[in-house]
């Protein structure tokens, strides 16, 4: 009595009704099979007979016609003598007797020697292949269909004449009349609807009951190709542009095929009646049945259905809970576990989530197809691209380059893992990024492979510090090299310019022309001035910017202070200048006179690329610990070969440049323990970036 007293089974009591009403639609169904299959097989068996009688029939047609032309062809040795007259009548009576006649030939040697009766044709018929095959054959043919030179369809049944020895003498043609031959055909119809059809070994209808069918091709039909093969059977489907089951089979004595069928409507109309009566029967029940699931429905169905939305909403995402079903039965009890499975595998897809969020490279994981999945916040980051605007593409469309698009749909087509590969991307904004790149493909229950995974870390940062580390090597060696003889240099320049002055003074005043004195020791003592200046800025550049007292500097002053040296500069060159400081102050630890000089080099080198006007920008914001001052000009650009080099000592774009400026500059930044770079896009601009460190 427990399970009776269950709420959930006393609901489901009444949906046993249903399915009561479910086992006698299914009875209906068989009875209607059972029924519709007998009424099939006897049709089918109805059409076989009919077929093997009409083609024992027809056997016997063209069994009669062979006989008549081996009884004429006996004419053909007596040609020439003088009875030609009297065999002739008897062709006549022959042919006469048989409607199914059009005329005959009577071949000699392959040469027309009569033709009964005597019908004239403004053109030759063509049986030339014929006579030929008589020739070598020697035996009987009845040939595909052929068209009459006055346009008449016809088939040819031909007898060969041979004598005692085989040797050939000619032949004997009938030319068949297939209107009469579908008259035939036409007795031995199944029903009113009923269709019988010959047709030649090329699919051509040689006789149908419909006479304008006669010469018309079905040859790439199925039931011709079956012919063909000299296969018979039963087939059902569209032919002669009606549902039909046929029968078919080929008479071998006429080399023709057989088609006898009847539509389907007609085969099946004994079962309409029962039908009918079965379908009246099924809609009674299916009345009573819909009465019940209603009533079941509105009892059962509905919380399950509620429980089904529930888990749809949860799996498209559009509701984070189960709410609990209240009916006080087993249904409630479903929907609790069903509540505390969906909390616990929430949990565990936001555990999931922020673990790949979290994760500072960028994630992409695709199908077996390269279609996106997933994107993470670090691919968002890189890539300067949202989830939504991605996910569901093909891998393939985002700006990875060639290389990498080509590795990663090897690893998809091949199943080869990527440990490590150096690439770069090109983000949204067209900026260029260098990458690192590993992929692999991880697999379902069955070890198939079902998705892959790419790890893409953006290693521009780490580029940039090998670069500079290489840029400090090589201003340290340089500096070593150049201290030496900078010194060695500037104590006898000293010497020179000590001398020239001297030189003057004692000239002065035993020299008449002191003008050309005056040009001469200018010109040396110019020299040497521009000399000691670039040995100064090579001295400079080799310092140690540790020995110099470091002090509290507010980078804004420092800039501020420059721009306002170098505005009357900026005025008369047409240069418009623009300043964004997203901080009110930006203290750093340093040498105050070498960061002025620092932003000196940088700005007089977007002034210099700019002589007929232009825009100077300059931006300085916060960057995670750092600050970072950008100056960027809209001057003539640098080249993608040039830009490497300009920190580069002694290396200069400018005519009269020395060459040393950007490489103090870097230097400088670097004793600060900061950074600068460029990028530059030519006939667009170049932008100088310098970061610092922070000082509270």
């Amino acid at each position: 009595m427990t399970i009776f007293q269950s709420k959930l089974t006393k609901r489901y009591v009444t949906t046993v009704l249903v399915v009561i009403l479910f086992v006698l639609s299914v009875l209906y169904i068989i009875v209607f099979n059972v029924m519709n299959n007998s009424v099939q097989s006897q049709m089918e068996y109805r059409d076989e007979l009919f077929a093997k009688t009409l083609g024992a029939h027809m056997e016997s047609v063209f069994q009669n016609v062979i006989s008549d032309m081996r009884q004429i062809s006996s004419i053909v040795e007596t040609l020439d003598s003088d009875d030609t007259m009297i065999y002739q009548k008897e062709i006549e009576t022959i042919i006469s007797q048989d409607p199914l006649y059009l005329f005959v030939e009577v071949y000699k040697e392959n040469e027309k020697s009569l033709r009964i009766p005597d019908i004239a044709f403004s053109g030759r018929i063509p049986i030339s292949s014929t006579l030929e095959r008589l020739s070598w054959s020697k035996t009987r043919y009845i040939s595909n269909i052929i068209t009459l030179p006055d346009g008449r369809k016809t088939v040819i049944v031909s007898y060969p004449t041979v004598s005692d020895d085989g040797e050939y003498l000619g032949s004997v043609i009938a030319y068949l009349n297939l209107n009469n031959l579908s008259d035939l055909l036409e007795k031995f119809g199944i029903g009113e609807g009923g269709i019988n059809a010959m047709v030649d070994r090329n699919g051509a209808i040689i006789a149908h009951e419909n006479k304008n069918y006669i010469g018309k091709s079905i040859k790439n039909h199925e039931v011709a190709l079956y012919l063909k093969r000299e296969r018979f059977g039963v087939w059902r489907g569209p032919i002669f542009n009606e549902e039909m089951v046929v029968s078919y089979r080929p008479l071998f004595l006429g080399e023709v095929g057989l088609i006898v069928g009847e539509p389907i409507k007609q085969a099946m109309a004994p079962a309409q009646s029962i039908t009918q009566l079965l379908i009246k029967g099924f809609i009674i029940v299916f009345i009573i049945a819909v009465g019940l699931a209603i009533i079941s429905a509105f009892k059962v169905v509905r919380p399950i259905k509620v429980l089904i939305k529930q888990a749809k909403d949860y799996k498209e995402d559009k509701q984070k809970v189960f709410h609990t079903v209240k009916t006080n039965d087993e249904i409630e009890e479903l929907s609790i576990v069903l509540s505390e499975m969906a909390a616990s595998l929430r949990k565990k897809e936001k555990n999931l989530h922020n673990i790949l969020e979290s994760i500072p490279y960028a994630i992409i994981t695709t199908d077996i197809e390269g279609k996106i999945t997933t994107f993470n916040t670090g691919a968002e980051k890189l890539m300067h691209y949202n989830r939504n605007e991605v996910v569901g593409k093909n891998i393939t469309e985002l700006p990875i380059n060639n290389v990498s698009n080509l590795i990663i749909l090897k690893t998809l087509q091949q199943g080869s893992a990527i440990e490590e590969i150096e690439s770069h991307v090109i983000d949204k904004d067209r900026k260029v990024r260098d990458i690192r790149l590993y992929a692999s493909l991880f697999t379902g229950e069955e070890h198939e492979d079902i998705r892959s995974i790419i790890v893409i870390r953006d290693v521009s940062e780490l580029k940039k510090l090998e670069d500079y580390l290489k840029q400090s090597e090589r201003l340290a060696s340089l500096g070593q090299l150049t201290a030496g003889i900078a010194h060695e240099i500037k104590n006898p320049l000293s010497i020179i310019q000590a001398s020239t002055e001297a030189l003057r003074l004692e000239l002065e005043d035993i020299l008449q022309d002191k003008l050309v004195v005056h040009q001469l020791t200018d010109d040396i003592l110019i020299t040497t001035d521009r000399m000691n200046n670039i040995l100064t800025d090579f001295l400079h550049l080799t310092k140690n910017g540790s020995e110099k007292r470091k002090n509290m500097i507010d980078l804004i002053g420092v800039t501020d202070e420059l721009l306002n040296l170098l505005r009357k500069k900026m005025n008369d060159q047409n240069v418009i200048l623009n300043v964004d400081y997203k901080v009110n102050r930006a203290l750093v630890l340093g040498d105050r006179n070498g960061l002025i000089q620092v932003l000196l080099n940088v700005i007089l080198n977007s002034l210099q690329a700019m002589e007929t006007g232009g825009t100077i920008n300059i931006l300085l914001e916060d960057n995670d610990g750092h600050w970072q001052l950008s100056v960027s000009d809209t001057g003539e650009g640098i080249s993608p070969t040039n830009i490497k080099w300009i920190f580069n000592p002694l290396y200069s774009t400018k005519n009269e440049g020395t060459g040393l400026g950007l490489s103090i500059a870097h230097e400088i930044i670097v004793q600060h323990n900061g950074r600068i770079w460029a990028e530059s896009t030519l006939d667009e601009g170049t932008t100088i970036y310098i970061t610092l460190p922070k000082v509270k």
